[in-house]
């Protein structure tokens, strides 16, 4: 439906939302956002996306691009560490959404949801994915922070994930009563002109109605295409589902 478009604006052909959904404007990518359906339509009611902090990713080598073998330089690494840990959160994205893969650690076994977004390409760190770790430099580079945070090891080069950095100082907070009773602060990344909700796709085995899903989207926001997904017949991939496409604008 809108395949040409997408690879006029540089996208393989082959990506999943081409015959969905309208590509991205110049200066954005379109990027895609994994989650329990709960959490998703949350997140679409509420015009946000919470911030993941370091403490709670499930790679315990982020943040740990470099290392050092001097005990002087080992205290410095921490140090730093530390501070990006304490200062930065992240939201996680990845490029597409074909991969079962995906859908199976973040989808929530293919019950998700996927959100689909244009992010301003300024607003967005590519992962750079690496085999090896490195020694600390002595010497600080102006993209030493960027390193820390938007490098991982090889294996996760699946996820093709994108990046928005935020300040802790700056995000939108919320402090809620966890089960235990303690009180914890949770991070938000408000939707906007730089983060704008352009998709929402039901994963193949999510139980939402997609009709009253898609109302609920439009009720709230303007653009946005509401569809489900289904797994390829002939190939390793989630598709759309075209019977719930809804047409061309």
């Amino acid at each position: 439906m809108y395949r040409s478009e997408w690879v006029d604006r540089g996208y393989p052909s082959a990506c999943a939302s081409a015959s969905a959904a309208p590509p991205p404007p110049d200066g954005f990518l379109r990027v895609y956002h994994l989650c329990e359906a709960r959490y998703a339509i949350a997140n679409v009611e509420n015009s946000r996306l919470k911030v993941a902090t370091f403490a709670d990713a499930n790679d315990p080598f982020e943040l740990s691009v470099f290392f050092s073998r001097d005990p002087a330089q080992q205290l410095r690494l921490k140090d730093f560490v530390d501070d990006v840990a304490k200062r930065f959160g992240i939201v996680c994205f990845s490029k597409d959404w074909l991969d079962p893969t995906l859908w199976s650690h973040y989808g929530d076994r293919h019950q998700g949801i996927a959100l689909g977004f244009d992010v301003s390409e300024r607003h967005l760190l590519p992962v750079r994915y690496q085999p090896q770790r490195v020694v600390f430099p002595s010497a600080v580079a102006p993209d030493l922070v960027d390193q820390f945070l938007g490098t991982k090891y090889a294996s996760w080069a699946y996820e093709r994930e994108q990046r928005i950095i935020v300040e802790f100082a700056s995000a939108e907070r919320e402090i809620v009563k966890l089960p235990t009773g303690i009180d914890r602060e949770l991070f938000f990344e408000k939707f906007g002109s730089e983060v704008r909700l352009r998709e929402v796709i039901a994963g193949p085995l999510c139980s939402e109605d997609v009709v009253a899903l898609r109302a609920k989207v439009n009720s709230l926001h303007s653009d946005v295409t509401t569809f489900k997904s289904r797994l390829a017949d002939k190939f390793f991939s989630v598709v759309p589902d075209e019977p719930t496409v809804p047409p061309r604008r």
